[in-house]
């Protein structure tokens, strides 16, 4: 297959994983928002794609995933938040560096939201309380992400599958 299509292949195929994690299974958080599956298929996404096709798989699955549940004002930040966070940890993967990439989107994730809020709400105070069901969310997504990993690995995947 051609370098372009099977990046073309893999990156559109990613985007649609990440928006079914994120849907499939979205449980509402009483402080608004929704708990979901999607950070696990970031992972797997920064996996196998470069840092560039990981923001876009990541940002587009998940702002598609925000549509898709009526978090209109959600759709940019996410991208972005969620884009970023797949591009740091494809980043980190590539250079074998799976808990580092990890932590670090997660912490992107949680104070990305963070800091949407407390631009959405104009308050500092009100928006701390997603910090914990953004931590959660982020805790299952690693855990999700990297058993996901790891099966990959076991199993023997070729490594020419990843796109770097």
């Amino acid at each position: 297959m051609n370098s372009s299509l099977k990046k073309i292949t893999y990156t559109s195929l990613l985007i649609a994983i990440v928006f079914i994690a994120t849907v499939v299974i979205a449980i509402p958080s009483p402080l608004g928002g929704y708990v979901n599956l999607g950070d696990g298929a970031i992972y797997i996404s920064a996996y196998f794609l470069s840092p560039v096709l990981g923001f876009l798989a990541a940002g587009l699955g998940s702002m598609l995933g925000d549509a898709y549940l009526g978090f209109i004002p959600y759709m940019i930040p996410t991208l972005i938040i969620k884009g970023t966070m797949g591009a740091v940890a494809a980043y980190m993967f590539k250079k074998k560096r799976f808990a580092l990439g990890m932590l670090a989107g997660m912490a992107i994730m949680v104070f990305g939201y963070y800091g949407f809020e407390v631009f959405l709400y104009n308050n500092l105070i009100s928006p701390l309380s997603g910090i914990l069901y953004n931590s959660m969310q982020g805790v299952i997504g690693a855990i999700g992400g990297y058993i996901t990993i790891k099966v990959f690995k076991k199993s023997g995947i070729k490594e020419s599958l990843i796109i770097r």
